[in-house]
């Protein structure tokens, strides 16, 4: 354990620093792009990139085999997760 101490931020001092941050268009947009594929929203995803105008970044048709072998390791499944990843990338 480090001996470092944690800085308390009080709302209103935090809500002044919130206030000079400046977040462009495009890094959110990317933000929101980033959520969604790892989240495994496919639909939303191409929706978003359409309507957004930008590039996803990813291939969105991997989402799917991604969200399988997430689920077979959130279930335990490692041996099935293992196959999943060594079929789409031997």
């Amino acid at each position: 354990m480090s001996g470092t101490k944690k800085e308390l931020i009080e709302m209103d001092d935090w809500n002044r620093r919130l206030a000079k941050a400046k977040v462009s268009k495009q890094d959110l947009d990317r933000l929101v792009m980033n959520f969604l594929v790892i989240e495994g929203y496919k639909d939303t995803a191409e929706n978003f990139a359409r309507e957004a105008f930008i590039d996803p970044g990813v291939d969105l048709s991997a989402i799917s085999d991604r969200m399988e072998i997430r689920s077979a390791m959130h279930t335990g499944d490692v041996e099935t997760a293992i196959e999943r990843v060594n079929d789409l990338n031997p």
